[in-house]
């Protein structure tokens, strides 16, 4: 802990701020109070304000962090003390060194132990209907700038504190206005009809592993390769009628890779938050409760991993800035850790009930920000060594523990894919090398190119944890209890993932490697018999009569779309010629202008092998479908999610909205219709079942119904002339049904003690020979969550069927990764099967082929069913 600072020090601060102009309070800016009921401050007005504050107050500066999704500035207000202010690049190279303990020596480190700052980050609003932290931002910065408390001023200096205004200003932007439009409405303070964050919407505090999505990215790079904040708190929002806060300690499970101290440390500092909100009288603060220490996903949990201490705070939330009137008998429990509403260990000070506004939010979410500013200076000396401290012992167990590398060879299923993976871990601050030349280790060769990543490294947990298959701990509350469900999902091993074979080696590292800082990509024109592919033709080759390339890669299908875009012709191959596998794919030379190919190749990283003779098989033509990706108004982030991957893979699509459907108008401009995973309710009536519709909020008139009963019979009617329908995971029910297929979901009404799988990666056992198995392996791999599997029966002269997946005879074959209770359920079942019905065709995929744009490796299953293919041809 540190001394206090002297009298007279103390003494010039005050008068140093004194002198200062004082910039305008927030009230006086924005014309009420922070959290005034029915008042939201919109981002720019925000930002303009805290500029102001910036340009008035040598205790704030703000710097760029980078742009949102839909173009929206996102910045960090740094704040500190005025001596450090001048010295930022110092401190943030201080924490940058400290990072990286094995490039130290001891005396090193202690003089920076002494001269280092506690970096703490606080990120606000990534979920945007959870205002209050935003609005509480320009109050906090205020306060900071003109206090004149000894106390504060003293933490200044020992703390410096980034805040991120909004992670999410898109979605602050979206709410900010719905709200103003719906308020003196009956749906003032409800949902939009849209997601509020372009694609993901809610699911953006899931993207902090995989990075597909701007803002992560912005926050990545604030985290791991500009500031290196010893601390992370991230300020969220949760239901209205339980506790009135949580903050740290989190609950059961704990990730076994984290170091402890992470955890100590969390519950330091929630502890210090929830004592001063004691203290300020601010009551229904709990802890070790409902939000669990073992997924990775997340904002702050993610860091956990790379010995950042991250806590997650949750304040209850109001109906935006609509003040709420909760009844004492409308609070609730039954959730993890807090099983009843009543006086516990970890909930000492129940809130009675009654009014609850926004201005309540901002409240405890200032009092806990000073919170972490006090602690955070009261434990510098703490926090700094620690931090040094957790990646150095990170670096010495992987110099003596199992693994000492992980090797990722450039001879993959699918090359691409395993480049990505490399680039991804880069992008995490993860060091990696490569070898120079064709190398052995062990008993093996491996070649040129080969990437390695070591162990021994600050963030050898976060390898552990990415790395590695899952296995859900089963802890319980007490003997003979039930297990601890998780918070999230259980499985997100990158390589089971994105389907890579990634080889763990406990012996040394070669000597002829090399650091890299990008990913050793793969791509290039060959011909046959060469090694590696050349990024062009050779002058002196023959002309090519065309170009082969693997189904199995990942860009494979951003190729086919440019191609078949520009109106050349592509074949899928149904027979398997030398060097490669049924399905892959056949660009004729005929039409191609010069080097087009080439420049594809490099382009999209992709392996091509130059033919000088077509391939002696048959052939199946391939055609551009227009995708119509059904967007139901009750904001679904499946489909947002899936429209990402449509519009990176490029595939020519639109949305299509419950009117278009419930018209009919669809079927003229659409040749596949795409369900995302969409309750069955959902689709028909644009509201959920009857168990889910207390806690459901309606939509405006002009947004609300699904697409009806006339809706389905026109999907009908358009499938049975020749339109392909596909449904993702429990939106195969509503076809299911619609279609009257011989076919059941034999978990439906199973309760979760009987099976249980929340996320995770289950076997599957493709028909590889079947288009919508091409590029995939016959043992692979999908991603369960919640989610049907099929018994079929044999379908009567109406239509014919076919089973493309389904999961192993036995159970224990079953899981790759994650938990799975209830195997048995699973045994022999359909994943996905195909119909024809009429002229057209049904394809149920019966899990999250695209979840989150994490499992690579199905993307393809998904993507077959995207496109027009004509019979089979010589």
């Amino acid at each position: 802990m540190r001394k206090p600072y002297s009298i007279f020090a103390l003494a010039l601060f005050v008068v140093a701020g004194a002198l200062q102009a004082q910039p305008p309070t927030p009230e006086e800016f924005l014309g009420h109070r922070v959290g005034a009921d029915f008042k939201l401050a919109p981002y720019a007005k925000v930002l303009e304000y805290l500029r102001i504050v910036a340009e008035t107050s040598d205790r704030v500066s703000i710097e760029p962090a980078g742009t949102s999704t839909l173009g929206n500035e996102m910045v960090t207000v740094v704040l500190t003390s005025p001596t450090n202010q001048q010295n930022l690049d110092r401190y943030r190279e201080i924490s940058r060194l400290l990072a990286n303990p094995d490039r130290l020596t001891d005396g090193e480190a202690r003089d920076l132990f002494d001269e280092g700052k506690v970096i703490a980050l606080v990120t606000c609003t990534i979920h945007s209907t959870e205002v209050g932290a935003t609005q509480m931002a320009m109050e906090f910065v205020h306060e900071f700038a003109t206090t004149q408390d000894e106390e504060r001023l003293a933490w200044m200096e020992d703390v410096i504190l980034l805040l991120m205004p909004s992670i999410n200003p898109d979605g602050q932007v979206m709410v900010v206005d719905w709200y103003n439009q719906q308020l003196g409405t009956d749906y003032e303070g409800g949902p939009m009809p849209w997601l509020y964050q372009h694609y993901v919407g809610h699911d953006n505090n899931r993207d902090f592993y995989m990075l597909t999505q701007k803002e992560t990215q912005v926050v990545n790079e604030l985290l791991y390769h500009r500031w290196y904040p010893q601390v992370f708190v991230d300020e969220h929002q949760m239901g209205s009628t339980g506790a009135r806060m949580f903050v740290p300690p989190q609950t059961d499970p704990l990730a076994p890779e984290v170091h402890s101290l992470i955890f100590r440390q969390a519950d330091l500092i929630g502890t210090i938050m929830s004592y001063r909100l004691e203290e300020a009288g601010k009551t229904g603060v709990g802890h070790n409760m409902i939000f669990d220490s073992y997924w990775p996903g997340g904002t702050r949990n993610t860091a956990w991993w790379k010995n950042v201490t991250g806590l997650l705070t949750e304040v209850a939330s109001a109906r935006q800035a609509t003040p709420i009137y909760i009844d004492p008998g409308e609070l609730r429990g039954g959730r993890k850790g807090l099983p009843e509403y009543k006086r516990r260990a970890n909930f000492p000070t129940p809130w009675e009930g009654g009014w609850w506004r926004l201005r309540d939010i901002v409240e405890y979410e200032l009092i806990a920000t000073w919170a972490l500013v006090e602690s955070s200076s009261l434990y510098r000396d703490e926090l700094v060594r620690n931090f040094y401290r957790m990646g150095s012992e990170a670096v010495a167990a992987g110099r003596k523990e199992s693994p000492a590398a992980w090797i990722v060879s450039p001879d993959q299923h699918d090359p691409v894919a395993a480049a990505k993976l490399v680039d991804l871990l880069l992008r995490h601050g993860v060091r990696v090398v490569a070898t120079d030349s064709e190398v052995t280790i062990g008993r093996k060769s491996y070649p040129a190119g080969t990437q390695i990543v070591p162990a021994a490294q600050p963030y050898r947990a976060f390898l552990l944890t990415m790395l590695r298959p899952q296995r859900y701990p089963e802890v319980r509350p007490y003997v003979d209890g039930p297990i601890i469900p998780p918070y999230d999902v259980t499985a997100w091993s990158l390589p089971i993932l994105m389907g890579v074979e990634v080889e763990e080696t406990d012996l040394a590292l070669p000597l002829e490697v090399s650091r890299i800082e990008q990913a050793l990509w793969p791509g290039g024109v060959s011909q046959k018999g060469e090694s590696p592919p050349l990024s062009t033709l050779p002058s002196e080759a023959a002309a090519p009569a065309g170009y082969l390339i693997s189904h199995g890669a990942d860009t494979a299908f951003t190729a086919m779309n440019r191609l078949l875009a520009d109106g050349l012709a592509i074949y899928w191959l149904t027979g398997r010629v030398e060097g490669g596998e049924i399905g892959d794919i056949w660009v004729p030379a005929a039409g191609l202008e010069a080097d087009a190919i080439a420049t594809l190749a490099e382009e999209l990283h992709l392996p091509v092998l130059a033919l000088a003779e077509e391939p002696e098989v048959e052939r199946i033509e391939v055609s551009a479908a227009r995708v119509g990706l059904f967007k139901p108004w009750v904001a679904n982030m499946d489909e947002g999610w899936t429209r990402f991957l449509l519009e990176s893979y490029e595939f020519p699509h639109r949305n299509l909205d419950n009117t278009e459907v419930h018209l009919g108008s669809f079927a003229k401009d659409v040749d596949v219709l795409l369900f995302p995973d969409v309750d069955k309710e959902i689709i028909q009536n644009g509201e959920p079942g009857p168990e889910q519709r207390a806690f459901f909020s309606p939509l405006p008139p002009q947004y609300s119904g699904g697409v009806g009963l006339e809706g389905g019979e026109a999907i009908r009617k358009w499938v049975r002339e020749g339109g392909t329908v596909v449904a993702l995971d429990n939106s195969t029910a509503y076809l299911i049904d619609l279609f009257d297929l011989p076919v059941r979901n034999v978990l439906d009404g199973i309760d979760r003690e009987t099976f249980d799988c929340p996320g995770s990666m289950l076997r599957l056992l493709i028909d590889t020979e079947h288009p919508l198995g091409y590029g995939l392996r016959r043992e692979d791999a999908g991603y369960f969550a919640t989610s049907p599997a099929f018994m079929t029966a044999v379908p009567d002269a109406r239509l014919d069927r076919r089973v493309i997946a389904r999961y192993p005879d036995h159970r224990d074959d079953i899981l790759v990764s994650g938990y799975l209770k209830g195997g048995e359920l699973l045994e022999r079942r359909a994943a996905v099967v195909e119909y024809e019905v009429g002229e057209g065709r049904v394809i149920l995929i019966g899990f999250r082929a695209q979840h989150r744009a994490q499992p690579h490796r199905t993307f393809k299953l998904l993507f077959n069913a995207l496109y027009g293919l004509a019979e089979p041809a010589s």
